[in-house]
């Protein structure tokens, strides 16, 4: 279900995103585009201790529990919040099952990913167990708290290369804004920014290193390091800040592969000039549940939406993490790359209890700025959600004719989404328009702003589908429209 997600512009747009509400992209290789909004909300000052977490966790595993398809050439991975002890991380704590046979492979560790490299190719549509133990540890000698294990099942061999989808700053100069990144500028680049690269699939994490993502000024290297997630995304972080009203270039080579070992096609090579410093704070304008919510399903996720791109390795269970009381609720957080990020409880939430969510300072911005404070909000559950969504509107309505080519798009959902699930597309024929959206969650819909004017008296057709936060759905919606003359 997912994978797959960039200033003088990009502090311009920040501020438009907090008083419209932030928004955020997902992308795909043919310029399906993912991007969200929800509506600004208040939050309280923050009353409760910072609270840490009791054990080491994990932010996210390849593949995700439950998967199908499963390239059967794949290597398997699990991506701890915090760095763990090397010497924990092995064939005896990290292992592979298919039914009661184990399988035979080799485990490295890497930043803070550990990956299962199966000797052989494993069997074509099968179910596979992994398990992690908790002989696992921290630095500190912390183990986890109890044993994890996900499950998947396989499907056929992975022969595609792996493509860079995305990047921040942006490879493409599209106006208004990059369709793929909403904070995706390539001019006027902060000079204390880092540079962000997102991936087609999951990747090697041996393979994304300063020997193949590297940045230049001209013929000169820059020194800096680069950090992986452990799944799709990596940040190049320069030592020192950039040069002001310069041109670089950075480069991904072919040395970096997937995890099913195919390498990319070709070097990825694009350039950006940089402006003044980054020099805004990052903030939390919305969540959903909001701060107060009452009746929240038992089964939904928790989203956070930032104010303006935020460093992906800062957003983890170490910083977006869910209470209730003093108890620690395990669970996984994904982030779609800018400024979404997710946190699913690993079970089912209590009927009418009260849960805490916080957000710590630790979060970043791509420039390392923090967030000003801790973010702490509280809701009340209810019962479990247990309707599928669906679209209920949208304007233009189907096969509408005379349309503004000024107009805006909008499709209202049955129910609260997911905004980090929301795709949609914009077509001219078979040719992809750039976009930008807006997903206001108390209105429940989603607002496509075309990013050019569109031709008179020509037809479009527009896809969207998305999940609710219980990960029921999609909804999807197809419909077409004409200009007017």
């Amino acid at each position: 279900m997912k994978k797959s997600v960039f200033m003088f512009l990009c502090i311009l747009l920040t501020v438009v995103l907090v008083t419209l509400a932030a928004c955020s992209s997902k992308t795909t290789t043919t310029m399906t585009t993912t991007m969200m909004t929800t509506t600004t909300t208040a939050y309280t000052p923050p009353i409760l201790s910072i609270q840490n977490l009791p054990t080491p966790t994990y932010t996210t595993t390849y593949p995700f529990d439950t998967d199908t398809g499963v390239p059967v050439n794949a290597s398997i991975t699990i991506t701890f919040a915090e760095a763990m002890n090397p010497s924990t991380v092995n064939i005896n704590t990290f292992k592979l099952w298919q039914d009661t046979t184990p399988v035979t492979g080799t485990v490295t560790y890497d930043g803070k990913t550990a990956v299962f490299n199966p000797i052989d190719d494993l069997a074509k549509n099968m179910t596979y167990t992994a398990t992690v133990t908790n002989a696992v540890t921290d630095l500190n000698g912390n183990h986890m708290g109890s044993d994890f294990t996900w499950t998947f099942t396989t499907g056929e061999i992975d022969t595609v290369a792996p493509m860079v989808e995305s990047t921040i700053p942006s490879f493409t100069n599209l106006n208004p804004v990059d369709p793929d990144n909403p904070f995706g500028v390539s001019t006027n680049v902060p000079i204390n920014d880092a540079i962000t690269a997102y991936f087609s699939e999951g990747m090697d994490p041996s393979t994304i290193n300063t020997n193949t993502f590297t940045l230049m000024l001209g013929t000169t290297p820059v020194t800096g390091t680069v950090t992986f997630d452990g799944y799709v995304t990596a940040v190049f972080t320069p030592a020192t800040n950039l040069s002001p009203n310069t041109q670089y270039t950075a480069t991904i080579t072919t040395g970096t592969m997937c995890l099913g070992g195919n390498a990319l096609a070709q070097n990825f090579v694009w350039s950006f000039t940089t402006g003044p410093a980054q020099t805004t704070v990052p903030m939390v304008v919305s969540s959903i549940p909001a701060s107060g919510d009452t009746g929240v399903p038992i089964n939904n996720s928790i989203t956070a939406t930032f104010s303006e791109a935020i460093n992906p390795m800062t957003i983890n269970t170490a910083t977006f993490s869910l209470w209730q009381g003093t108890a620690y609720v395990p669970g996984i957080v994904t982030f779609n790359g800018v400024n979404t990020a997710v946190f699913t409880p690993t079970d089912d939430l209590v009927i009418n209890a009260v849960y805490t969510v916080q957000i710590t300072v630790g979060v970043t911005d791509l420039a390392g700025i923090p967030m000003g404070s801790n973010v702490i909000w509280s809701f009340t559950t209810g019962a479990a959600d247990t309707t599928i969504p669906t679209v209920i509107s949208t304007s233009p309505v189907d096969t509408a004719t005379g349309v503004s080519i000024n107009n805006s798009i909008t499709a209202t959902f049955s129910e609260r989404m997911d905004p980090s699930s929301i795709i949609f597309t914009l077509q001219q024929g078979a040719t992809a328009v750039p976009c930008t959206a807006i997903y206001d969650s108390v209105q429940k819909m989603v607002t496509i702003t075309p990013g050019v004017v569109l031709t008179s008296n020509t037809m479009y057709t527009v896809s969207i589908s998305a999940e609710d936060l219980a990960g029921f759905g999609p909804a999807i919606k197809t419909w077409s429209f004409t200009t007017s003359p």
